[in-house]
């Protein structure tokens, strides 16, 4: 549950990687982030500051949520 909870998160109101929601679940995104299902990329080259869910990220919710 702490792990859809996070990629809520990231998809409602993505979160800086330095926020106090990042310092609470930090394994929970090392975890999301690992398995990519949140990332920082913005674009081709580009990283920015802020957790953003993935298309990868979206798929597992749904997945979480059919278990549910």
């Amino acid at each position: 549950m702490a792990i859809w909870s996070t990629l809520a998160k990231a998809r409602q109101s993505p979160f800086t990687t330095k926020s106090d929601f990042a310092r609470m679940a930090a394994t929970e995104i090392g975890i999301c982030a690992s398995d990519g299902l949140i990332s920082t990329k913005i674009g081709e080259s580009t990283y920015g500051n802020v957790w953003m869910i993935t298309q990868d990220g979206l798929a597992a919710m749904e997945g979480i949520e059919d278990v549910l």
